[in-house]
């Protein structure tokens, strides 16, 4: 059984193999409408994928099927020590969400979602190995979700988190690594509550445990305790309906500090696997969400947003930032709706990730990555 999970998340993780992200190697929104308002959407839920948002999200937007495909193309850029490495990026990304009302108080639906990192330069990178740099970090979640409204316009939901994690380093013999790919399975939970406070105004409240992994047994030796978690994260969020307008507002806090391998210095002090290791000396991430709709017709709504952060690696902890190069923080976002009938609505959505560059200072010094990508996402939704 075990196996018959880990190759249905593995097909799922494959288009994702490369992904680059704005939040460590979150998205800065799930959902194509969120993704158009800058991920701007703990209050303002609009499709099938609101559960990786917030949970209760999923009581709010009734029965339907979403899904989503999201092109990401761009360059990243790294010098190690003098060695300059590129990689050109282009890669797609599945969404897929889906809803039922059960009862009038009760829905019951499904999100999946993926998040992940890698690089591949192609050649060596003398400060790090001999082989051809190449490191790859898959997470997918599948998040089955419950929504109850105990009073008009207030849900709270739950969604339990079943996810696929795939690590491969390749090219890093100097720090220990075996060329070598592992996989684990792991869950959590997340919960959320929204609710109508006023009348146009919604509040969101989300929070979420981390997601726990199994050991990578093939990076046991180099990684804190074997294991890459998915940290937990909470959010707030508010939204205001204004005649035609939406205006929504989030607030993310994301602990990447309490995950000894993404938080741990590479100068910790501790050998290589053992909990005090050396990791990759990561920050938590307050990140900031503003996104504005408008419905322009019956058909046509037309939207944008920010999303800023900061940036989760202190210049000091820069080392190992060219195999891990999410750099872009804070992004800028548009996106569109269009009812093509009752049912059918086609959704668009253009992220630009700020280019941002990473200088290594003190230990790190000598170490730098940074990139530009673009991010284009097309999304089918039907209502039932």
């Amino acid at each position: 059984m075990k196996r018959c999970v880990c190759f249905t998340l593995a097909c799922l993780g494959l288009l994702a193999a490369k992904a680059e992200a704005s939040n460590g190697p979150q998205y800065a929104g799930y959902g194509t409408q969120a993704m158009g308002m800058g991920g701007a959407s703990i209050a303002n839920p609009t499709d099938a994928l609101a559960a990786v948002n917030n949970p209760a999200g999923m009581g709010a937007v009734g029965t339907r099927i979403d899904g989503s495909l999201t092109a990401t193309a761009g360059q990243l850029r790294s010098n190690v020590q003098g060695s300059e490495s590129s990689d050109d990026v282009l890669l797609f990304v599945p969404g897929f969400g889906a809803n039922y009302q059960y009862q009038p108080d009760v829905t019951l639906g499904v999100a999946v979602s993926g998040y992940g990192a890698g690089i591949d330069y192609g050649k060596p990178i003398p400060a790090f190995g001999t082989s051809n740099v190449k490191s790859e970090l898959v997470q997918m979640l599948i998040a089955p979700t419950a929504t109850y409204q105990f009073q008009p316009g207030h849900y709270l939901g739950l969604s339990v988190k079943l996810g696929y994690e795939s690590l491969m380093l390749h090219g890093l013999e100097n720090f220990g690594a075996t060329n070598d790919k592992d996989h684990a399975l792991g869950a959590g939970l997340g919960i959320g509550y929204l609710g109508t406070l006023a009348p146009g105004l919604r509040l969101g409240v989300t929070y979420s445990t981390p997601v726990r992994f199994q050991k990578l047994d093939a990076h046991e030796d180099i990684i804190p305790k074997g294991r890459i978690n998915m940290p937990q994260q909470a959010g707030l969020g508010l939204a205001y309906d204004t005649g035609p307008w939406t205006v929504a507002f989030d607030y993310l806090w994301i602990d990447w500090s309490r995950e000894k391998a993404l938080a741990n210095s590479l100068t910790q002090g501790g050998a290589p696997g053992a909990g005090n290791g050396p990791g990759f000396g990561w920050r938590d991430q307050h990140v900031f969400r503003f996104g504005v709709n408008y419905q322009y017709s019956d058909k046509l709504q037309l939207r944008t947003g920010v999303s800023l952060a900061n940036h989760q690696v202190p210049d000091r902890e820069a080392t190992l930032i060219a195999i891990a190069p999410c750099n872009q923080p804070k992004s800028a976002h548009l996106g569109f709706t269009y009812n093509v009938s009752e049912q059918m609505e086609v959704t668009g959505a253009y992220m630009y990730d700020l280019r941002h560059i990473t200088k290594g200072k003190g230990a790190s010094a000598g170490s730098e990555a940074g990139g530009e990508l673009h991010m284009l996402t097309v999304g089918l939704g039907y209502k039932f």
